[in-house]
């Protein structure tokens, strides 16, 4: 049995945690706060029992304007401070994710003053919390200290960032310089771009390891055809997540499953109560009376009128309480401890996988990486002010990114006017997005990921847009006044998809446009849409993409236009840049859990290319002129020449002039010498 050194290890930080200066400490044994107390005494101990447990240390800091608990959890061996996945991350689940009792937990200090710390977290007030881990052991007679501290906070409870490692408690002290010092970093880290990128593809591994089994268990299991399971799905989240109000209580209360009786009373089966619940939820969102009754007469035949209501003598319970089971016990938490634009976004990538597409057309349902919509969002400069549109909407990926910068930017404009902040907060979700989707199973997917984000699914349209849609709202006559469109169009459509912008371009009048296309639109394949589209309009940008960028590794190009500018000019500059390097490493490999892993900085890359092409100082140099990207010039006429192709200098240099002559030379010099050379 290895020897534990954790009372050494105890006695070492107690020592330095009295002397730290501030008046709210305790140890274990000490109650320094009632609503902390209250929160580890409700929740499950380390260990999984029940009666809670306390840290080994407690104390709260402040610094006037804030008041942060601090848990300190003590180990005494080599190698138990801490226990991470392979993104480094903390590990709090097991593989089945459920809490990880048997060994994280109990077993690693930081993961254990982390678990301490989120139920704080989320069951009082105090909107972050440190989580200190102390671990001992003794190398070559002498005892070897290390503390690693983490920041968690209300609004990803369960995923703690890295605040620093530290050889001694001098960090925490209560004086004036290590004071400032430590809030200081408490903020900054919080806002660290790589590391919020680096939970964000955590998410996403979680939330498609929990669909694909989901989806595997329901074939399994029921039976159920793929397009079928996208609506049951869908209709399971809405009920199971209930609707929460301004106070975060919900005035639509989740359906759990255990209200799912079996019933076959007419009125109160199991469908029909997921049924009423989602016919609840959409009349407290105030949808359209019209988009209400379209979902719920979609979702009926799936939830009511079928035999997943009844149940054989042998079954305990009926299939579609098995279902619903299964989205409320392994997708929810997810959902709850996850960012919620990661959790859509990786949700319907996974779930289109199911959507049986009609007439050969399954290479045209390609979800758009998350990303990516946020970049082109970012190109086109969006706005609270602005209207989004996308007509070819997917999911709904780029309304959501849209929607996001949109929400951000009220929040910076009205820090203050909490109504004017809500109003406009309200316009944008109802008045200020548009998409429209043909296939009916995809356009599920983009309403239900537009509720989940609460909500901008008012005006997501089911129609053609090439041969039916006329340009207006959903649920009135009123023409859309977009300024922002967004793309990713089916391939197979005339001119690889650039049919849609040009149909697009000649509804909207001002402001600014991007799709992502397989390139060939832009080198032949679109000629005749492309000479057209910029009688009116100008290519301000051209951005090739990763090839494999996409599972189906195509090429694809990002074209950025600005909208209603009289015609593109001969002498008008276009950004031509090389993304294809972005700092992504992409494997997709079918078992891997992370097929997407940030290999150097990706989102410095992206932002420095929104930087150079709006023309804003770039933060970092990635990108360099006449490398990977230049200035340059295309001919309106042709139609064919919108792509990077890295230019080679071939004007000659001094360098280039003396290399020649001295080539010239050495060879008169060898012709002489071998007398060949006549002249001589």
């Amino acid at each position: 049995m290895v020897k534990s050194f954790e009372t050494s290890v105890k006695q070492w930080a107690d020592e330095q945690i009295r002397h730290l200066g501030w008046p709210i400490i305790g140890s274990e044994e000490q109650v320094i706060d009632a609503d902390i107390e209250r929160a580890l005494k409700t929740n499950p101990s380390k260990s999984g029992g029940n009666g809670g447990g306390r840290p080994d240390y407690s104390l709260i800091i402040e610094d006037g304007e804030k008041r942060i608990p601090v848990f300190v959890e003590y180990k005494g061996a080599k190698n138990k401070l801490i226990k991470l996945d392979k993104q480094n991350l903390v590990i709090l689940r097991d593989k089945d994710e459920n809490f990880d009792y048997k060994q994280a937990i109990p077993h690693y200090a930081v993961n254990g003053a982390v678990y301490y710390a989120m139920n704080v977290v989320n069951d009082t007030e105090y909107r972050e919390v440190l989580a200190v881990g102390v671990n001992g052991f003794e190398s070559a007679g002498k005892m070897q200290y290390e503390i690693s501290v983490y920041v968690l906070n209300k609004i990803h409870a369960e995923l703690p960032i890295h605040l620093g490692d530290f050889k001694d408690f001098d960090f925490l002290k209560n004086k004036a310089i290590q004071r400032e010092a430590l809030f200081k970093k408490i903020e900054a880290v919080q806002l660290d771009p790589k590391e919020i990128e680096q939970r964000a593809i955590r998410d996403d591994a979680k939330i498609e390891a929990a669909l694909q089994e989901l989806n595997q268990k329901i074939h399994d299991e029921q039976q159920i055809i793929p397009s079928q399971r996208i609506n049951v799905v869908a209709g399971a989240l809405m009920a199971a997540i209930g609707v929460k109000n301004e106070d975060g209580g919900y005035k639509v209360a989740r359906l759990k499953p255990s209200e799912l009786m079996g019933s076959t009373e007419e009125g109160n089966t199991d469908g029909e109560k997921i049924l009423r619940k989602i016919t609840n939820s959409l009349k407290s969102r105030k949808l359209p009376e019209k988009k209400q009754k379209q979902i719920i007469n979609v979702l009926r035949s799936n939830f009511v009128d079928n035999n997943l209501n009844q149940k054989s003598e042998l079954e305990t319970q009926t299939p579609i309480r098995a279902i619903y089971k299964e989205v409320y016990d392994k997708l929810i938490p997810i959902y709850d401890v996850t960012g919620i634009n990661d959790f859509t976004g990786k949700l319907f990538n996974v779930m289109n996988a199911w959507v049986d597409v009609p007439d050969g057309g399954a290479n045209d349902v390609v979800l758009t990486p998350r990303y990516v919509t946020n970049f082109m969002a970012r190109l086109t400069r969006v706005n609270m002010g602005s209207y989004v549109w996308d007509w070819a909407l997917g999911s709904g990926g780029f309304l959501i990114s849209a929607m996001n910068l949109m929400i951000k930017d009220a929040y910076e404009h009205y820090p203050n006017d909490k109504g004017k902040l809500f109003d406009t907060i309200e316009g944008i979700k109802t008045k200020q997005l548009l998409g429209v989707e043909l296939l009916p199973n995809v356009y599920m997917l983009a309403v239900l990921n537009m509720i989940l984000m609460g909500d901008g699914s008012s005006n997501i349209v089911n129609d053609n847009s090439l041969t039916q849609y006329e340009g207006k709202y959903a649920y009135n006559e009123d023409p859309f006044p977009a300024d922002v469109f967004l793309l990713n169009p089916p391939y197979s459509a005339e001119g690889n998809g650039m049919i849609f912008v040009e149909k697009a371009f000649k509804k909207q009048k001002k402001g600014y446009g991007a799709v992502i296309i397989q390139d060939s639109a832009g080198t032949g394949k679109a000629v005749e849409i492309n000479q057209r589209i910029l009688k009116e309009n100008t290519l301000k940008a051209s951005i090739k993409m990763p090839a494999d960028l996409f599972k189906a590794s195509v090429q694809t190009s990002i074209y950025l236009f600005e909208v209603g500018t009289g015609g593109h000019k001969k002498d008008d500059n276009v950004y031509f840049v090389d993304l294809r390097e972005d700092g992504y490493t992409r494997t997709n490999r079918k078992k891997a859990k992370i097929n997407l892993i940030n290999s150097n900085d990706a989102k410095g890359h992206y932002q420095e290319v929104v930087d150079l092409i709006l023309n804003k100082a770039k933060k970092t140099n990635y990108f360099n002129e006449n490398d990977n990207y230049y200035l340059g010039t295309i001919d309106p006429e042709s139609g064919k020449d919108w792509n990077y192709n890295k230019k080679i200098d071939t004007t000659p240099t001094e360098a280039d002039f003396k290399k020649t002559v001295s080539d010239y030379l050495s060879w008169e010099v060898s012709q002489i010498l071998k007398g060949t050379n006549q002249d001589f």
